[in-house]
C-alpha cells in the first residue's frame, strides 16, 4: 500500500511539473508580462519534473540521501512551504469580497503597472471598480498612488488621474501621489501627503486594489496608521493562478522588509 501511494505521488508530482511549465510557456505566448509569479511555476516545474523521472528510473530519491539531517531539512522545507502557502492563500481568498459599506474619509486606488504610458489591464479593473464607486459617492476625495516604473516616463498616479478624469470623475476630487515604488510606500506617501493637508493623522480609507492583492493591502495599510475597507476588483483568470503565487512571496517580502525591520 505505502509502495502505492509513493508512486502514485510521483507521477501527480510529474504531472504538475508539466502543468507548471505549460502554463509558464501559455502565459508568455499571451504577453500578459513577465513576472516571478509567471516564471515560478517554470523553475518548480522544471524541478518537479527532473527530479521524479529521476526518481521513477531509479536514479535518485529523497529517501537515498545518506545525510539524515539533510533529508529532514529538505522535508521540512518542502510542508513549510506547503502548509504557509495554503494559510497565505486562505488570507487572500477570505478578503476577496468587498466589506460592508461605512462612511470613510478617503478612497485610495493602488497602482498596478503601466505599459507604454497607458494603464494596464490590472490597473485599468482596479480605476473602473473605483469610478463605480466614486459615482455613486460623488463627495469623497480619491488618492491615486504610484511612482514612475521601470522604461516609464509618467508616473502611475498621473496616468490613473488621467485615466479617472477621461472616465467621468471631477479633477478636483482627485489627490495624486506619484514617488510610490511599492505597496507599503503607496501607503506611507499617501499617509504623509494627507497628514501636511489636514493636520490629522487617523483616517478611515477605502482601498481599491485586485482580489489578490488586498490581504496585504489592508495589513500595510494598518500598519501606516489607516482604518482600511476594502473593495476589491477582479483579476483575469487566465493570469489569477501566477498572481497568488507572486502575492505568496510579496506576503513573506513584506513581513520581513515593510514590517519587522521597519520597527
Amino acid at each position: 500500500m505505502k509502495k502505492w501511494i509513493d508512486k502514485a505521488i510521483t507521477y501527480i508530482g510529474l504531472i504538475l511539473g508539466i502543468i507548471g511549465v505549460l502554463d509558464t510557456i501559455i502565459l508568455i505566448i499571451a504577453e500578459t508580462g513577465v513576472n516571478f509569479g509567471i516564471l515560478f511555476p517554470l523553475l518548480a516545474g522544471t524541478v518537479l519534473i527532473t527530479y521524479n523521472v529521476l526518481k521513477i528510473k531509479g536514479i535518485f530519491s529523497l529517501s537515498k540521501i545518506q545525510n539524515t539531517i539533510l533529508r529532514r531539512t529538505i522535508k521540512i522545507c518542502v510542508w513549510g512551504f506547503i502548509i504557509s502557502f495554503v494559510v497565505v492563500v486562505g488570507l487572500i481568498f477570505s478578503n476577496a469580497d468587498a466589506d460592508p459599506y461605512t462612511d470613510v474619509d478617503y478612497v485610495i486606488i493602488l497602482g498596478g503597472g503601466l505599459k507604454n504610458g497607458q494603464v494596464t489591464k490590472t490597473l485599468q479593473y482596479r480605476l473602473d471598480q473605483g469610478i463605480l464607486f466614486l459615482k455613486e459617492h460623488p463627495d469623497l476625495e480619491v488618492i491615486v498612488t504610484g511612482g514612475v516604473g521601470l522604461r516609464e516616463t509618467i508616473s502611475e498616479g498621473e496616468a490613473m488621474k488621467n485615466y479617472l478624469v477621461a472616465n467621468g470623475i471631477p479633477e478636483d476630487k482627485i489627490i495624486v501621489e506619484s514617488k510610490a515604488t511599492s505597496t507599503m510606500e503607496n501607503f506611507k506617501y499617501t499617509k504623509q501627503i494627507l497628514n501636511e493637508m489636514t493636520g490629522r493623522s487617523d483616517y478611515k480609507v477605502l482601498v481599491v486594489t485586485s482580489d489578490f492583492h488586498m490581504a496585504r493591502s489592508k495589513v500595510l495599510a494598518s500598519v501606516n496608521g489607516f482604518i482600511p475597507y476594502g473593495i476589491p476588483s477582479k483579476t483575469e483568470t487566465l493570469v489569477f493562478p501566477n498572481s497568488v503565487i507572486r502575492e505568496y512571496f510579496a506576503v513573506f517580502k513584506s513581513l520581513v522588509v515593510d514590517i519587522i525591520l521597519s520597527w
